[in-house]
């Protein structure tokens, strides 16, 4: 790599790190960026004057602070790009159209069941068409690509009965994201759901001043994602903390029956664990969507499976803090608000009663993006490719190779 590479590479890096300190303070003047970054303010000048020439950044207002000039303010420049975020589950797929600033300018929800590879192909390519009419044509200049939040290994959903063996099988043979590419016009970047989902609570969140959290995300399954000092931490393979397979105590709800001395989180802090119990109960719904229609009359066995639930995601979070020190755990769920708000109570009560000697419990929070939250961590993939001069798959484009896999 020659000495003008490495340029490069240096200023895509200092103008993402610019870009992220403006999210986290949502208007700061240059002086302010410099200590934030630790750049000279002459160099932190050049970057801001730069993105600011680019469109990405613009003035929002004056602020004078003793004696002298006043300084300007800075914030991020909404309509400076433009991206979609899909977050493609294993019972919808949801579509966020998204400026720069992370405001959703557009939503739309597709349920399925079973879907064949091209058929969700076939599917994506007609909604992303149909949300990038939604731009003007001088938007559609600054629209920079698709990123899709996905959960790996999608051909496994069989041992989950989530899918039929004959469709599973075509979903491990086949390059889906390549055939993907084949039908899609646009750049296309690809990430786990769950740690999608932490990047867009890191970045477009209400909770932008943590920089150290365990971010757990109930859906379907559970997953989750890692932020250590202001930065998503994927591993080599884009899938730590992946939480669905820490072992816990067994389930006590009479609709799992293991009978082993372990069970895996996924077992007990799900959204299907959840319709499981309610289907063994015969209260026969098949996706969580359709939960207001029963719950007044079968809360006893919603709060069954929340109180199981909130004792093997304590159980988690115990098992993390022995390795992970921690500001804080934030809780998202693919959940009605008021059943979210609950369950973290019952999770804090239950660590509230642990002993605290020779241990720093985290605080828990509640995640401020809700349902949308992996959809919006899709929409930053794009977005974030400008300035991305590491090689890791949330900021690049490219194919993980778990998405073939053969």
């Amino acid at each position: 790599m020659g000495q003008g590479s490495n340029s490069s590479t240096l200023r895509q890096y200092n103008e993402r790190v610019v870009i992220s300190a403006v999210r986290k303070m949502a208007v700061a003047s240059k002086p302010d960026l410099a200590r934030n970054i630790g750049l000279t303010l002459q160099s932190l000048t050049r970057i801001v004057d730069a993105l600011e020439e680019k469109g990405l950044l613009e003035k929002s207002g004056r602020r004078t602070v003793g004696i002298g000039q006043p300084s300007n303010l800075y914030q991020i420049k909404a309509d400076g790009l433009f991206s979609i975020g899909i977050k493609l589950g294993r019972q919808n797929i949801e579509y966020v159209l998204s400026d720069f600033a992370g405001k959703i300018i557009e939503k739309t929800l597709h349920r399925y069941k079973e879907p064949t590879p091209e058929q969700l192909v076939t599917l994506l390519h007609s909604r992303v068409e149909q949300l990038l009419m939604k731009l003007a044509p001088v938007q559609r200049e600054r629209f920079v690509g698709v990123g899709i939040a996905m959960p790996w290994f999608l051909g496994n959903w069989e041992a989950q009965g989530e899918m039929a063996p004959e469709i599973a099988q075509q979903w491990v043979n086949i390059d889906f994201a390549k055939l993907l590419e084949q039908k899609l016009p646009y750049r296309i970047f690809f990430e786990n759901d769950c740690s999608a989902a932490a990047a867009a609570e890191l970045y477009f969140g209400e909770l932008k001043a943590l920089n150290n959290f365990l971010y757990i995300y109930i859906d379907t399954f559970v997953g989750g994602g890692l932020v250590l000092n202001g930065s998503l931490e994927k591993g080599i393979h884009s899938n730590a903390a992946n939480l669905a397979t820490l072992p816990v105590p067994p389930s006590k709800l009479d609709s799992q029956r293991h009978t082993g001395n372990w069970d895996t989180l996924v077992n007990r802090a799900s959204i299907a664990t959840l319709l499981k119990h309610l289907r063994y109960h015969q209260v026969n719904i098949d996706n969580i969507a359709d939960l207001a229609e029963v719950i007044d009359d079968n809360r006893g066995l919603v709060h069954d499976w929340m109180q199981d639930c909130a004792e093997g995601i304590v159980f988690c979070i115990m098992s993390c803090v022995s390795f992970l020190d921690l500001e804080t755990v934030v809780i998202d769920a693919q959940l009605p608000p008021y059943l979210l708000i609950e369950l973290i109570s019952m999770i804090k009560r239950r660590l509230a009663a642990i002993p605290t000697a020779n241990l720093f419990i985290p605080s828990v929070q509640k995640g401020s993006l809700g349902e949308d939250a992996i959809a919006i961590g899709g929409a930053i993939l794009p977005l974030y490719s400008h300035f991305a001069p590491d090689r890791t798959v949330l900021l690049k484009g490219g194919v993980p190779d778990r998405l073939q896999q053969k």
